[in-house]
Parts: C-alpha cells; sequence; structure tokens
C-alpha cells in the first residue's frame, strides 16, 4: 500500500499536480480543538507541544521533542468528545528538509492504544503528508498519538498536525501551489509511452466538437507524416505504421500531444521487466520490505484473492523466452529466521530464472503453511499443471510436496484459520459447485474453480489417476451453472468484481480450449453474450467499458470504495481469451480495440491524462505524467517496490471532469499487477504465430513472438520441435534483423517432427508439419 505522498520536496524525479484543497467549507480541522501534550520538549516555551495544532504552519511555530534515540517521542490530542477520523495532514521537519522519516498512529479505545493499520509509515522524506485512514478499522475515539519512530538526531519536528474527521468522501487534499515550471497536461488523450505496430492507435480530444483535422508529425518537426479526422472526439491513427525509433506528436488545432514512439512490442518492452521487478519486491518477509505484514502470506497485503500463481504460470507459459533471458535478482534465503513461513519445498537450482523461483516461492509458502483456503490451494494447480516445464530447474521433491498437498486438501471443507475480507461461503471443496458471487472488494469471483479443476483433471489424466475424471466433472457442473445464472447485465458479475473479473471468462474460455467437444451446451453463445455486453457499455470517446449503462467505475459510501487499476488492466485478459470463439469478424476486431483503449487507458488516455503508477516517469520509458500521488505504508509497505500501479480516474472524473483533481482512494496492492501480469499473457499468445515447413531433410521454421525487446541487436528464442514417439527438441532461431518482429532457423533432420511449437499447455500455440 502506498500514502498520498504530496511533498513540496525532493519531487525532481516525477511531475506531480498539486491540486487546491477539495471542500475546505465542509471540512474542520478538530485539532485545533484538542488538549494537546508531548513526551518532551527540546526548549520551552519555544518548541512547546501547542505549536503542533495552533493552524500555523512555520519553523517558527513547531513542536520539537527532545533528543531521544531509545525511549518513545510522542504527540498526543484529545478532543472534547468522541468522534469518528478521517485521517490526517502532517507538516514536519525543518526548511525543506528534516522531515519525521518513521512514524505510526494510535487511537484511544478507554485506556488502551491500537495502531491504525493504514498510518503506518516508514522511510519518508516528505515533509508535507496527507494521511487518510483506510476503513479497515471504524476510527471512534477521544484520543489520537503519533508516535515517531525514526527521525534526524532522534528529534521529532512538527510544525503542524491537522485532524480531520471522517466524511465519505474522504479528506481534503493538501493545500499547495502548483510547481513552479510543471508543465499542463495535454488535453489530447494517448498512449504516452508508445504504441504497438500493427495494432489499435487511437486518441481522445474531449474538447474537439465535431469533425476536426489532426495530423502526426516527429517531434521538433514541422514535416505532417499523417492525416486524419477526430470523429465524436475520437482520432485513430491505426493505420500509421512508421519504422525506426523517432518520436512522434499530434497535432489538433493549437493542442499538440505529448511525445510518443512506435516500436515492436512497444508495451511488452517497457514492462515485462517491471512486471518481474514488482512480484520480487513485494514478496512477504524477504522482499524489499522484511517487516511482517498483516494478513499476507506469500506476497505482501495478497490476501486470499491475489491469484499470484495463476498469473505467474500464465506469464512462463505464454512467452517462456522473454523471461528466460532476464538476468537474476533472486537468491534463495534460508528460512531458518522465519521458521514455518516457507521451506517445505527444497530449494531451485540457482541457474532458475527468477519468473520460476518466483513460482516455486508461491507454492512453498502454500504448503509450508497450509494455506487451504480455496483460492489459495487452487493456485496450486498451476503449479503441477506447468512442472513439465519446472521441472529442469526444481527438484523432484517439489512436485511430489505440492501435489501430495494437493491431494489431501483439494476437497476438504474446513478451514484452518481465518482469512481477511473472505466472502466464500464455509465449504472449501474445490470440486463442490460454487453458488455464490462476492462483492466489489474481488473476494469471491464467479467460476473461480472451472480453471484449476481443469488443470487439476490435466495433471492426473497426464500421471494415470484413477479419479481424474471428478476434476472435469466438477469444471463440467461450474460452467454449466454459470451458463444459467450468470447475467451479464449484472454489474457485480463483470467489472463489479474489479481485480478478479479476469477469472470469470478466462475459465470459460478455457473450457472452449482445452475441450471443445466436451464443453457444455449454451458455452460459446454465453461468451458471444459478454462480448456484446462489453461493447455497449464501451460505446463512448475513451473506448473505456463501464460499470452499467449508467456508471463508469464502481463507487460505494466509504472512501476506500473503490480503486480500480487492476479492474482496468485485467479487462484484456478476459477480452482476449474469449476473442477466438467469437463468431462476429466485426465484434472480434471491436473487441481488440478495446484490449488497446484500456491498456492505453493504463497509460494516460483517460480524464486525468495520468499514467496509473506515481513513479511511471521514472520507471517506464517515454511516460510524462504519472499518478497524483502514492501511498507510503500501510499493511503492504509498497512505497519502495518498483512498478507499482497506485490509482485510476474514479467515477467523478468521468466522462471529463479533469479538475476534480486527486479524489478518492490511492493504494497500490499486489492483486492489480497481477491482474495486469495476466492480460499479457493473454496478450502474448495472441499475438505469437508460428510456421513450419519441412523439405528434403531441413526443417525451416519462422515465429513471431513478443521477443524483439532491444531494437538495436538481433535477438534469439528457442521453439519446440514435437515428434511422433513423444519426444522434444529444442530448435534456436535468429531475429532475422535487428528490429523485425520475426525470428527464423533452419536445422536439418533426418526425420520431420510432427510439429512446431511456442509456449506451453492452453497458451502453446503450434503448427502442424
Amino acid at each position: 500500500m502506498k500514502i498520498f505522498n504530496e511533498s513540496l520536496a525532493g519531487l525532481s524525479m516525477c511531475l506531480v499536480t498539486f491540486l487546491p484543497q477539495l471542500a475546505t467549507a465542509e471540512a474542520v480541522n478538530i485539532a485545533r480543538t484538542a488538549q494537546v501534550r508531548a513526551s518532551s520538549v527540546l526548549e520551552s516555551p519555544r518548541y512547546v507541544a501547542a505549536n503542533a495544532v495552533d493552524g500555523v504552519i512555520s519553523d517558527e511555530s513547531r513542536w520539537v521533542s527532545a533528543r531521544n534515540f531509545d525511549g518513545p517521542v510522542w504527540l498526543e490530542l484529545t478532543f472534547p468528545e468522541p468522534i469518528r477520523l478521517g485521517g490526517v495532514h502532517l507538516f514536519s521537519g525543518f526548511r525543506t528538509g528534516d522531515a519525521i522519516s518513521g512514524f505510526n498512529f494510535q487511537y484511544r479505545v478507554g485506556e488502551a492504544w491500537h495502531r491504525i493499520p493504514s498510518a503506518q509509515i516508514e522511510g519518508n522524506h516528505a515533509t508535507a503528508l496527507r494521511v487518510p485512514f483506510d476503513d479497515t478499522v471504524e476510527i471512534v475515539t477521544t484520543g489520537l498519538r503519533l508516535n515517531v519512530t525514526d527521525s534526524k538526531q532522534g528529534i521529532a519536528r512538527v510544525k503542524e498536525l491537522k485532524v480531520w474527521p471522517y466524511r465519505s468522501e474522504g479528506i481534503p487534499a493538501l493545500a499547495a501551489p502548483r510547481l513552479k515550471g510543471e508543465p499542463r497536461i495535454p488535453q489530447i488523450y494517448l498512449n504516452q509511452s508508445g504504441f504497438n505496430r500493427g495494432k489499435p492507435k487511437r486518441f481522445t480530444a474531449p474538447r474537439v466538437e465535431g469533425e476536426h483535422l489532426f495530423t502526426i508529425s516527429q517531434r521538433d518537426e514541422s514535416a505532417v507524416l499523417y492525416r486524419g479526422i477526430v470523429q465524436n472526439h475520437i482520432g485513430d491513427f491505426s493505420d500509421f505504421e512508421p519504422a525506426g525509433a523517432a518520436e512522434y506528436v499530434l497535432h489538433v488545432g493549437d493542442e499538440v500531444s505529448v511525445p510518443f514512439r512506435i516500436g515492436h512490442w512497444w508495451l511488452e518492452r517497457v514492462t515485462y521487466q517491471g512486471m518481474i521487478d514488482f512480484m520480487i519486491d513485494s514478496r512477504h518477509y524477504v522482499g524489499n520490505s522484511k517487516k511482517p505484514a498483516k494478513g499476507s502470506f506469500g506476497w505482501r497485503d495478497d490476501h486470499q484473492f491475489a491469484f499470484e500463481l495463476n498469473s505467474l504460470v500464465s506469464m512462463l507459459l505464454s512467452n517462456p523466452e522473454a523471461y528466460f533471458r532476464m538476468s537474476s535478482q533472486i537468491e534463495y534465503v534460508d528460512p531458518q529466521q522465519h521458521a514455518g513461513k516457507w521451506g517445505a519445498l527444497e530449494p531451485y537450482t540457482e541457474a532458475a530464472p527468477d519468473l520460476v523461483k518466483l513460482i516455486h516461492w508461491g507454492a512453498d509458502i502454500i504448503v509450508t503453511q497450509e494455506l487451504n483456503h480455496m483460492l489459495i490451494k487452487e493456485q496450486l494447480a498451476y503449479f503441477l499443471y506447468a512442472w513439465p516445464v519446472l521441472q529442469q530447474w526444481l527438484p523432484q521433491q517439489n512436485y511430489d510436496v505440492v501435489k501430495a498437498y494437493v491431494l489431501a486438501n483439494w476437497t476438504k471443507s474446513e478451514l484452518s484459520r481465518k482469512y481477511p475480507y473472505d466472502e466464500v461461503p464455509n465449504d472449501h471443496n474445490v470440486l463442490r459447485l460454487q453458488e455464490s458471487v462476492g462483492s466489489t472488494k474481488g473476494a469471491n469471483p464467479p467460476g473461480h474453480t472451472v480453471l484449476p479443476n481443469l488443470l487439476m483433471y490435466a495433471v492426473a489424466v497426464r500421471d494415470a489417476e484413477p479419479n481424474s475424471e471428478q476434476y472435469f466433472e466438477a469444471a463440467y457442473a461450474q460452467v454449466e451453472w454459470m451458463i444459467q445464472q450468470l447475467d451479464w447485465e449484472n454489474p457485480i458479475i463483470t467489472k463489479g468484481q474489479r481485480m478478479s473479473e479476469h477469472v470469470t471468462m478466462t475459465g470459460l474460455a478455457a473450457m472452449l480450449r482445452l475441450h471443445p467437444d466436451r464443453s457444455p451446451a449454451g458455452l460459446r453463445a454465453k461468451v458471444n453474450e459478454w462480448a456484446q455486453v462489453m461493447i455497449e457499455r464501451s460505446e463512448n470517446m475513451w473506448d473505456f467499458r463501464k460499470l452499467s449503462k449508467d456508471q463508469w467505475v464502481p463507487t460505494g459510501n466509504k472512501p476506500t470504495m473503490w480503486n480500480e487499476p487492476g479492474n482496468v488492466m485485467g479487462f484484456p485478459a478476459s477480452a482476449l481469451a474469449a476473442m477466438p470463439y467469437i463468431d462476429s469478424e466485426v465484434t472480434r476486431e471491436r473487441l481488440n480495440q478495446l484490449v488497446w483503449s484500456h491498456f492505453d487507458n493504463c497509460f494516460g488516455r483517460n480524464p486525468t491524462g495520468r499514467h496509473f503508477s506515481y513513479d511511471a516517469p521514472r520507471e517506464i520509458e517515454g511516460v510524462e505524467f504519472g499518478w497524483y500521488s502514492f501511498y507510503d505504508g500501510g499493511i503492504g509497505q509498497l512505497a519502495q517496490a518498483r512498478f507499482v500501479f497506485d490509482g485510476a480516474p474514479k467515477n467523478a472524473h468521468y466522462p471529463y471532469q479533469p479538475e476534480v483533481g486527486n479524489i478518492g482512494w490511492t493504494e497500490g496492492w499486489v492483486n492489480f499487477n497481477t491482474a495486469y501480469n495476466l492480460s499479457m499473457s493473454y496478450l502474448a499468445t495472441a499475438e505469437t504465430q508460428i510456421e513450419g515447413q519441412y523439405q528434403s531433410g531441413a526443417l525451416k521454421v519462422r515465429l513471431k513472438a513478443p521477443i524483439n525487446f532491444d531494437y538495436t541487436k538481433q535477438e534469439h528464442a528457442k521453439v519446440r520441435l514435437l515428434f511422433a514417439d513423444g519426444s522434444e527438441r529444442q530448435m534456436l532461431l535468429e531475429e532475422e534483423s535487428v528490429d523485425s518482429a520475426y525470428l527464423s532457423g533452419r536445422l536439418e533432420l533426418e526425420t520431420a517432427p510432427l510439429a512446431v511449437a511456442y509456449g506451453y499447455g492452453y497458451f502453446e500455440v503450434k503448427a502442424d508439419l
């Protein structure tokens, strides 16, 4: 999780717009009514505690504590009567530095003090912070305490502490000026980074009425390279396919867009490494924050519905060579200091790619901690299914232990512990028909058992298990129920599941892909009906799939409802999974547009004009404007993790109200990133093409796949040759030029293979010879 960090200092690496304080007439700083005392004072009466709540933000009117490296340092407020708190503004330090770097807030219940989960901050450098209290705990109290845990020279320096009562719209934004020299966001909204060659390229110009000419030129050049027409606020330049790595800009009237590039696999090129980096950093216990995280298992703040192995295994199966060639960052950590947290699985070989090490970590955590919630044990089916790929780096003991655990727990109904935000009924038998649907939290998406049972069926058949058919029967019964009972017009079935929505359609599509001749009647029609509803809800100037006919994104009666980066970024997985089974070519083409419009939405084609990540300008090539703010601290301690998705436009931003600014909740979450990982996996398979020809003892193979990430060198990838006797052999291909979409190779063989393939399992793309 990340805090709304709106520091006025140290922002040279990232562009942030500071907006005027919102709804100040309705917000009252109740700190002014409080009695205040402190653990100590450096010098009285100059730095007394009362200065921290006098309404003056200055170096001359501060509370400054005595130096203390070992004992408690605190500032305590007592209110005249109990009140529900919504959050604080904290101004600390001296001049533009020396901010309090570590602190937490507690509230009083009777005579005891309790920590506020969302208000635990480490590594802070901001002298001005907005700290909203999430509603995990309803904070009604007469007392609030600031505990300082880390500060320069052991001295706490607080210029002002403003305390805000709870309001459904959240606490006010920091009243802060726009940074001098900060550029205005252009009113041409597109993917700030760039576009993939051969794919839809669209933008939104919300202030352009009627039809209007737009042009494209190279950055800082006047020559027009492309002309088009803006219609209904949308411009389309999908057929603009320049070669090279130049930067381009769009012109609409006097408005000029941010620069962008067009290249082979551009989206994959600028995000694949980040996907791995986030999963490395956000691991519980061993990531970049070692602090234990409440309600977390394998990844900090994951709970039971982050679907990590689902996404990581999908990445492995869909585009293995792209991940195999990445440099290694992970070293095995002995579990000695965390006995019982991991270690049931023997370590991997050091040569294993980081993606494989992450998969090993996820499975090890589940088995060692004996996590038997159905949403968690279902993930182990992905590990077992991928074993033919994993076994080259993992000992056989891993497979044996995981399989034994799955067989012992798959049909077990009882839970051995409580799980946070649990919405799944008490019976955790994965073979049982699941007839409940969860809330917008995303903790119980419909059909979550379908794909795990199909994968266990494949594993059981592969291992000649006598009861293999039970898994298929369970998946079949679940799909039948979904065909009969799910109403695509009901938002809670689709976008209302937020970042977990992808579970439903990927399960239905997997049944069609893996068992086209055994699928329940009406399944293909059900998928086509889904596509029509999604298209109807996307007829707007953003090509953005709305929650319903009348509402853009989920909202609720609390400020934490809802931050939905994973919803937007996970939608492409559903669309791409469905597309092969869509009967209408027109519908398929429109779904493909929506796949890319939702990726573009993440990159700035939205009413705020911002990328979903606060750190995007620093971490992602070509991004100028990151999200307004980030959440520093909280359960997940994700502030310093790489490639975090922090926020997305709220309902009030749509259809076009950028002036409302930084409203609602902003917070990174593992569950958002795994949704993006899954979409990129389905995109890889959709983009992959392979062909082979065997003649006169020689095999020629040509592969098109997301491999070309370095436009300056010829890259390589391996494909698999499948022979009639069941054996396999790898064949090395080379990129046809330094900047090509294709790799090819020639190999002399005495015996022709049956087929050539790239990827594995239900993500495999192959050509029969």
